[in-house]
């Protein structure tokens, strides 16, 4: 995803770019491992290592690009890493709470989504005559060839490694929409926040597929 998101930095405007950089540089969902158990068969315990393992080279990576950027992930690791920590170590007080948790998080990441589309580029807005074609269709295109990359690399690892292909495909093969959109806020502008934007729809569409199928 991330040789695939550079090949195109100098094909499309900087605004796509920008954004399909940030979302390679993401963890892979961390509410991938719960979406993965709840699949039959699914292997929760593959689908956790994998994105801890996107996580920490995620670190390592962004550390790299900036104040800005490592304090945005690494704020946001901390958080999800202390609530686990508290959250294993009282389960009865995690279970009580737990219905409430994930309504506040999904709530949490619903705002991000919506002041994402608040201070998105124009995506709709009409190219000027004789311009390139609109940006809502490289931006479609961009997002759409990082979820087949990524899907069926991981998907093509764990078939030849004998692992699970769903846990491989969440926990390894999708970006995190939600922190590819605060980090392109971050790092460049709102107006990058096109390609996390649509990549997010297009997960939701590919999950909704899983559980149809499941």
């Amino acid at each position: 995803m991330g040789a695939l998101a550079l090949a195109l930095q100098d094909r499309v405007d900087g605004r796509v770019a920008a954004g399909a950089i940030a979302l390679t540089l993401v963890p892979a969902p961390l509410a991938a491992p719960d979406l993965v158990g709840r699949l039959r068969g699914g292997r929760m315990d593959q689908a956790g290592a994998l994105v801890l393992g996107t996580a920490i080279a995620s670190l390592l990576v962004i550390g790299s690009r900036g104040a800005l950027a490592s304090g945005a992930l690494f704020g946001a690791t901390e958080a999800f890493a202390i609530s686990s920590m508290i959250a294993n170590s009282l389960p009865t007080i995690r279970d009580r709470l737990l219905p409430v948790l994930r309504v506040v998080g999904w709530a949490g990441a619903a705002l991000v989504v919506f002041t994402a589309v608040v201070l998105a580029p124009p995506l709709f807005d009409p190219p000027p005559i004789g311009t390139d074609p609109p940006l809502v269709l490289a931006t479609a295109v961009v997002a759409l060839a990082l979820l087949v990359a990524g899907v069926g690399t991981s998907a093509a690892v764990a078939r030849v490694t004998g692992r699970d292909g769903r846990a491989a495909i969440g926990g390894a093969g999708l970006r995190d929409p939600f922190l590819a959109i605060a980090l392109a806020t971050v790092t460049a502008s709102p107006d990058s926040t096109g390609v996390p934007l649509l990549y997010g729809v297009f997960c939701l569409g590919l999950a909704a597929l899983a559980f149809r199928v499941r």
